[in-house]
């Protein structure tokens, strides 16, 4: 996602994802400077697509999200 570097705008994002039993697994925000949206990437552990869709609405939604989020799927394979 692409959202406003501001205090709280993480733990937004983090409650929703929550309220939707998401978990993080890791999270990396690139700097930019000041006043700018900065892009997010978050690796969540495994979720239901139904619970990922609906948190990525609700995300959207959020004032402090720039543009629409992306989702990308991370398949795991049994074995490898």
């Amino acid at each position: 996602m692409t959202a406003q570097d501001r205090p709280g705008v993480i733990s937004k994002v983090t409650g929703i994802l929550g309220d939707n039993d998401i978990s993080i697994a890791s999270m990396i925000q690139k700097e930019r400077a000041a006043a700018q949206a900065v892009p997010v990437v978050m690796m969540t552990h495994e979720a239901r697509e139904r619970d990922m869709r609906q948190a990525l609405a609700a995300i959207d939604r959020l004032p402090v999200v720039a543009q629409a989020t992306t989702m990308i799927r991370v398949e795991h394979s049994e074995g490898g």
